[in-house]
Order: structure tokens, then sequence, then C-alpha cells
């Protein structure tokens, strides 16, 4: 098949939450169909761009989207009443190239990863679409708009409405709708009865997270996330503030690294506390991770699945999160880490226990790691978008949705 691939950002190196899910869907694509990937090529992102066409020999359209874009693309659909997030990933020249490509190329399939990257092929309607929405995007803004300031509350709950909206009238239009684990599925099919929607769950490449010996010395707490993105802003703020101090209060000595590449500056300002590092961007997360004597991932806003929970197992890191985090997993994964109540007194507790408790804690992490080897690679789970691919090849959609149950 021929297909075409639209996504947000660039997806080389695959090392954060939408770029690796796309490689790997890309890399996976690429061993049978020809694969011609259009995004967005940020400042400083051209040369991943030839990074990744040598990676994985596919056709790239990916025009220079700068912070310009992005400005001038928000304010024209603030003033439109259209998301913001819209406006953010718009680009004329992106725009025009896949206007041509598509009068000049026939496709079999167009997938379009996140809803914002729709707007380039709404008007198609020769070609099977599938749209991974992922996430449903409008109830994160909706979360978010939450405990902020009366301007950012007005601003999130404006873009989760219109999103909302958005998203309601993509699923319609499109071939197939699909959604990262149950959870999402279940909260899509809330607010969009009336279409049928698949679950593509996340993987991830568990040979190279556990290559690493587990070698632990001393305490180490690790948590590894994009630092300038909201909810891990807010997750490594509430672990510094709420929790730390009482970690330290009973282990003066402990560690907590805060890993990951642009950190904004509440992130930096918990790096002067005591017992904190902030990393910045590290190359490879691995050695934190398997010297880890456990990884908390207290989020207080959770879409999906986090990438940063089945990399830590994979790695045979311990994990502590809360029943909002967990609930991204398959059932039989919940079991396989810790889960304790996001409240202060509540996850210090269970952290202190698992401190003291070493036994219990590796034992859980080596199950969940043989677990994740078992049924979480990349491979297994994107079985089910090869069958999406035979079905729209065939033209027969609803007998897929039907027999899936989806409909």
């Amino acid at each position: 098949m021929k297909i075409l691939y639209l996504c947000q950002r660039v997806p080389y190196p695959p090392d954060r939450g939408d770029r690796i899910p796309v490689y790997h869907h890309i890399k996976h694509l690429c061993r049978n169909h020809e694969v011609v990937v259009a995004s967005l090529a940020g400042p400083g992102m051209l040369q991943n761009a030839r990074d990744l066409q040598n990676a994985l020999g596919i056709s790239l359209i990916v025009p220079r989207h700068s912070r310009i874009h992005q400005a001038a693309g928000m304010v024209a659909c603030l003033l439109q009443r259209k998301p913001l997030t819209i406006g953010y990933f718009q680009n004329r020249d992106l725009f025009t190239e896949i206007d041509s490509l598509l009068r000049k190329s026939r496709f079999d399939a167009i997938i379009v990863f996140s809803s914002s990257m729709a707007q380039y092929v709404e008007s198609v309607d020769d070609t099977p679409r599938i749209m991974n929405f992922c996430d449903v995007d409008s109830q994160k803004w909706l979360d978010m708009a939450k405990d902020r300031n009366p301007m950012m509350r007005w601003i999130y709950k404006r873009e989760g409405k219109l999103l909302r909206r958005y998203e309601k009238r993509l699923a319609g239009e499109f071939s197939i709708s699909c959604v990262v684990t149950q959870n999402e599925a279940k909260l899509f099919r809330k607010y969009i009865p009336d279409c049928g929607v698949t679950v593509l769950e996340n993987g991830v490449d568990v040979d190279y997270f556990s290559q690493l010996p587990r070698r632990q010395a001393g305490l180490k707490f690790v948590y590894v996330g994009v630092m300038d993105y909201p909810p891990n802003e807010e997750a490594v703020s509430y672990f510094a503030e709420k929790i730390w101090p009482r970690i330290l209060a009973v282990h003066p000595g402990a560690c907590f690294s805060i890993v990951g590449s642009r950190p904004s500056r509440a992130v930096q300002r918990l790096g002067g506390q005591p017992g904190i590092e902030v990393t910045g961007y590290v190359s490879d997360i691995r050695p934190y991770l398997s010297s880890a004597t456990l990884v908390p991932a207290p989020l207080g806003i959770a879409r999906g699945i986090q990438n940063k929970i089945l990399e830590a197992m994979a790695a045979g890191a311990p994990v502590l999160t809360t029943p909002e985090v967990a609930g991204g997993l398959a059932p039989e994964a919940r079991s396989k880490v810790f889960i304790a109540e996001r409240d202060p007194q509540i996850f210090a507790s269970t952290l202190l226990g698992l401190i003291a408790d070493r036994n219990t804690r590796e034992a859980r992490a080596a199950d969940a790691q043989t677990y994740i080897r078992k049924t979480g690679s990349w491979d297994s789970k994107l079985e089910i978008l090869d069958s999406l691919l035979d079905q729209v090849s065939g033209n027969n959609i609803f007998s897929y949705q039907a027999a899936a149950g989806v409909v």
C-alpha cells in the first residue's frame, strides 16, 4: 500500500511523548508499505528530518515551522473561534505541498496522528482516512482549566469546548477513529457515542530499555519527561513540594533526579532544593532508570498511556503511581506497578514503605519487566494497525468495526 502519514513534529529522535509512537508506527509500516510522512520542522529540526529519512528510507514533506508561524496561526484561530492547537500547527507551505502531492499521487490510505493535523486532509473524500486521536485531547484541556488563574481558565476551557466539537466532526468524517487505551475509548464513547472507536495501544522498545542491569547505589528516585509540558511540570513540583520533604526527613541522603529536556523556570528552581537535581536533556535515560530505587509518577493530569511508565517497567525499575495514571495501563498490567492515592501523606507513606522493603519492590519490578517483554513490544501492539489497513484496503470498514465491537 501507499500511505500518507501526518504527524505534528518530526518524530526523530523518538525521545518524547508524541515522537515515540509516531516513530515506531512509521518504522513498522515502512517494512511492507510505501510511506510518505508529512510533518512540521520546528526550530532546529531540519537535521532531525534528514536523520529520520536516512534511518528509515522514507519520503518526507517537512516545511519549516517557526514560532512566528505558531503565533500567527493561534491568533487567526482565536479570531475565528477555532481551537488554538489547530492554529499552532497551521502551516501554509504544508497545505500547499500536501494538496500538490494528492493531485499527483494516489494513496491507498491516509493516517493522521493527532486531531490538529487533520486540517490538512479534511477535504479528502476519495481515500480511506484513519484518525488516530491518541487521547481525547479536549478532556485534557478541560482538566487543565481547573485550579488556574481566571485568564488561563478561560483559555483552557475555550480550547476544550472547541476541540470537543472538532473531535466529534472528525470522528464522523474519517473512516476509522483510534485512541490509545481502553479508558480513552470509554471517554470517547461517552462524548461521541455515534461513532466507533478502535484501541491502538502504545508499545515500548523492550530490548533497548532492558539492556542495562539493575545497579542501585543509595536512594535514587527518577522522573523522566519533557519538562516544559504542564502535566510533567505540575507532577514534579507536587512531588518536590508535598512528598520530597517527608522522604528527606527519614532519608536525608536521598536524591531525586528530574530528567528531561526543556525544563521550565519553575522546574529549574526545584534544582535548588536539597537532594534534587534537574538534568535537562540527556541522550540516554537508561542509566537513570537502571539505578533508580523507584520511579514516582504522581501526575495530576494524565491522558492516555504514559510512555515513562512503560519504559521504567521495561528497564526493571519499580514504579509508584496514582490510580488515574495506572488506569491508562492494560488491566493485567496494573498489578505490576505500585499504586497510591495522590494525597501527600498516603503517597509519601507508601513510598517510605517501599524504600524499607527492597525485596517486594524488586520482585514486582522484575515481574513487570517480564510482562512487558512478553506483551509490550511495538510489533505486537501494532498488529491492530495492520488489520485496520487490511480492512480499509478492502473498503470493508463497517465489517471490521462490527467484528471488533467498536460500533
